[in-house]
């Protein structure tokens, strides 16, 4: 079996062979990290195809110092976030869209539109676990158990990184509503 090194060396020499090797190994590992975070064997099969697309499209800029495992893997939870942000989106504008949209002031839609623009910001200043587990419980509404499950970590855990996450957070996004209280 090669090793790492010499398959990240291999597929950036364009070896298909050294690459369908990565792909048997480490696929069905990544296709569970994408079913826990997106809930959705399609949606997991798709970003788990995009990362692996990804690593041949990039193959020759990837460093053969890296683990090939974590590489992909952080790649797929990372995809996968993107994916559940991109589709709340979604999800918040089909709300706006049933509200009564003429009462709210073109002042309002801005200053929300902006708001919107640093909780997402601040969202992805959170360390890595923290955005994971707040992402989960809000933009998806799962519950404290269902996270635990998922990530394999007691609730305690999980309820100690929301805290974590929301305190962060408050810090990141009061500088911008003081900002604006002041206007």
């Amino acid at each position: 079996m090669l090793r790492d090194e010499e398959l990240i060396l291999a597929i950036s020499k364009g070896d298909e062979k050294a690459f369908r090797t990565i792909y048997d190994a480490h696929y069905k590992l990544l296709l569970g990290v994408g079913m826990n975070l997106n809930k959705d064997i399609d949606v997991a099969k798709e970003v788990v195809q995009e990362v692996f697309y990804q690593l041949w499209k990039n193959r020759e800029t990837v460093s053969s110092a890296i683990s090939i495992r974590n590489y992909l893997k952080r790649a797929v939870i990372n995809r996968s976030i993107n994916h559940l942000k991109y589709n709340s989106r979604f999800v918040g504008d089909e709300s706006l869209d049933r509200s009564e949209s003429s009462s709210i002031s073109p002042d309002v839609e801005l200053e929300t539109s902006e708001l919107s623009e640093v909780i997402e910001k601040a969202v992805n200043n959170l360390p890595e676990k923290s955005r994971i587990i707040f992402i989960l419980k809000r933009y998806e509404g799962l519950s404290l158990k269902e996270i635990s499950d998922k990530l394999e970590i007691s609730p305690k855990t999980v309820e100690n990184q929301i805290t974590r996450a929301l305190k962060m957070l408050k810090t990141e996004i009061e500088p911008y509503l003081k900002k604006v209280n002041e206007i």
